[in-house]
């Protein structure tokens, strides 16, 4: 990886020394890639760690690196003068893990330092690369980040999109740029700018900034107008126009969030301070009913889930995968048989698995945030006082809860859920997501009713879940040989957004109709990309290896 038989940092005499300050959490990939850019010519190297796992400090060491440790994350801003603080150069060239030095860009930093430290901050302009991808055009204005200055000058404070404090210094930008690689992966790239996204807003909330649902799109409106054309992201053909669509996503990200830190009506749900086992009362029953659960810390909504049902069910199935919280003593105070899986397949096993537990003539399967109203109710006990139904699923109507706010409730739509079946007759599919009762030839039969779902308490929660839930769903669909094109991409969104918006009536959801609408469109997006991505990947790898 490096030439050993090279010295890792600067051997000859300077009057004024450098110092390479970097902050990283797992970031082996990527320092593997831009360390070797720094060897030789760099005085010091500094780099502040805030909790990894993987092999960055090795590389670090091994590229003569000094490692240090925070992990008392106060933001980006903070994290970079604790960094700084270790250095001894006169200059400093901040880096971050992901920022690759080209030869020319090299050549204007060791001009400058030849000079006396004075009242000068230096930028440096970088081409963005996305899987593996430049998608700027270095003959196109780039902006110059001020990365090189004085030990004397330092960063702000700011949690996120932090910047050296000019005060009243000249600004001087270097010839040459850096290669940033932004993101390996699309999953990577939604990750680390849906953390971003949720630290911007915060901050911006606790400052008091406000945005509008208007805010909220025009602002994603203008990111793309900026990125495509101002930007000239138009000259790097589909990856140029992908990044472009991944920064909208990022920009509407930012301001939904912080839409919804304002505007949030979500309430906690209610919880029996002292439950009662379940007990069955229908009247004149002929069919046992196992209800079956799946969980992961749903303590705060577990509870109300099964107040809803208690009374009707024999059996409480509730099989979970890890939690850390209080929700196995909130199922076991409702008499749960409680098991245990953290061996994770993806939603369709894990409800086979939980099935395997149950003995009643009947499944009712129920996710947390879902609560049975009085009418279904009434309709899944008018199931079991008849013969058991072998032949026949029954479908439960749910109508959504986004945020808190009913985006379905009004009648418009009908999410209808097969929930309800004999036990030894169906099973769910074994999809990793999306999965769904395997119902064959038997008949659908729709129950009177309600299932109220409330999908999610905030918007970081739903976009985090999207993120998880398309990355399950394109790699099932890359094993099984799926491809997806960009045009297809593009308007299998616009088609969820349509809809979800129009067709499902979330446009009676005001303003979180539209930002539910929105994301939806983001989700499908996301989960063709990934396949796309994916297969490239895959297709570049096998032209690199028949090369070789």
């Amino acid at each position: 990886m490096f030439d050993h038989n090279s010295p890792a940092l600067n051997q000859q005499p300077r009057p004024y020394r450098l110092s390479v300050v970097m902050m990283v959490k797992n970031e082996a990939k990527n320092l593997a890639i831009t360390l070797p850019a720094l060897r030789g010519w760099i005085d010091e190297l500094i780099v502040l760690d805030s909790g990894s796992t993987d092999d960055s400090q090795q590389l670090v060491e091994q590229a003569g690196g000094q490692w240090f440790v925070s992990a008392d994350w106060q933001g980006f801003g903070i994290q970079r003068q604790r960094a700084q603080a270790y250095a001894t150069g006169d200059w400093i060239l901040a880096l971050d893990a992901d920022e690759e030095i080209t030869p020319k860009l090299r050549d204007s930093i060791l001009q400058v330092i030849q000079h006396a430290p004075a009242n000068t901050v230096y930028g440096m302009k970088r081409v963005d690369c996305i899987f593996g991808h430049k998608i700027d055009n270095p003959y196109w204005p780039l902006k110059a980040h001020w990365r090189l200055y004085p030990n004397s000058f330092q960063y702000n404070s700011n949690t996120v999109h932090e910047s050296v404090e000019l005060h009243a210094a000249q600004t001087v930008a270097l010839s040459g740029y850096a290669l940033h690689h932004t993101a390996a992966t699309p999953l990577f790239w939604l990750d680390k700018r849906l953390a971003y996204a949720k630290t911007w807003a915060q901050e911006r909330h606790a400052k008091g900034k406000t945005t509008s649902i208007g805010g909220v799109w025009g602002h994603a409106v203008w990111a793309f107008f900026k990125q495509y054309l101002l930007d000239g992201r138009f000259l790097m053909g589909r990856y140029g126009f992908i990044y472009v669509m991944l920064f909208v996503q990022y920009t509407f990200n930012k301001y939904a969030i912080l839409y919804d830190l304002i505007h949030n009506p979500v309430q906690d749900p209610p919880r029996n301070p002292q439950p009662q086992p379940i007990q069955q009362t229908t009247p004149n029953a002929q069919c046992r009913l196992s209800l079956v659960m799946i969980v992961k810390n749903e303590s705060k909504h577990l509870s109300a889930c099964l107040e809803s049902v208690r009374d009707i069910v024999d059996e409480l199935i509730v099989l979970d995968s890890g939690s850390t919280d209080d929700t196995q003593a909130i199922a076991l105070a409702y008499g749960a048989t409680w098991q245990v899986n953290t061996d994770w397949h993806g939603f369709g096993r894990q409800r086979q698995l939980a099935q395997y537990y149950a003995t009643g003539d009947y499944v009712l399967v129920l996710d947390a945030d879902e609560r049975v109203d009085a009418t279904l109710k009434q309709s899944i006990q008018q199931v079991l006082q008849q013969p058991l139904q072998t032949d026949k699923i029954f479908m439960l109507a749910r109508v959504n809860y986004f945020c808190g706010v009913p985006t379905h409730l009004r009648g418009w739509y009908r999410d209808w859920q097969k929930r309800l079946y004999a036990r030894e007759a169906f099973q769910y599919s074994s999809l990793e997501v999306h999965e769904s009762v395997d119902s064959g030839q038997a008949a659908l039969v729709r129950l009177d009713g309600l299932l109220h779902h409330h999908t999610n308490d905030d918007v970081h929660h739903f976009l985090f879940k999207n993120a998880r839930y398309s990355h399950d769903w394109a790699r099932e669909k890359i094993q099984n040989g799926k491809r997806a094109g960009l045009a297809g991409m593009v308007l299998r969104g616009q088609f969820s957004f349509f809809r979800e918006f129009v067709m499902r009536g979330a446009f009676l959801g005001g303003a979180y109709g539209f930002i539910l609408a929105f994301a939806s469109m983001w989700y499908t997006f996301n989960k063709y990309l990934m396949v796309w991505a994916a297969a490239r990947q895959a297709s570049a790898r096998i032209t690199t290896d028949t090369s070789n």
